[in-house]
């Protein structure tokens, strides 16, 4: 199977993460274009915050909100959820584009 290429979705980009004292995912949607060495969310402006402790309710709002405009970035978005759900389920640390260790 061959590597994806990476390529910017024009409608902009997501900062996923686990809020611990909320016990939540959150989801941060930013217009802009990622910068490389530039922290993710100085790259963009804030356009709106998702939360919630379910990845299919947080990917149908995003969505619904017409945030997305490639189905590879879909496609990612929902990889990323499920890894970030398993986390928050397991009580296990999570960064976005990296492993979660079980």
């Amino acid at each position: 199977m061959g590597e994806v290429k990476y390529s910017e979705d024009k409608k902009g980009f997501f900062h996923i993460f686990i809020d611990d004292a909320r016990k939540e995912m959150v989801v941060e949607h930013y217009l802009g274009v990622r910068k490389p060495g530039v922290s993710m969310t100085a790259s963009g402006k804030l356009m709106k915050k998702y939360g919630g402790k379910k990845a299919e309710k947080l990917y149908r709002q995003i969505l619904a909100d017409d945030t997305v405009s490639r189905l590879d970035h879909a496609a990612y978005l929902g990889y990323e959820l499920g890894k970030a759900e398993t986390a928050l389920k397991n009580n296990l640390d999570y960064t976005q584009d990296e492993g979660v260790l079980i």
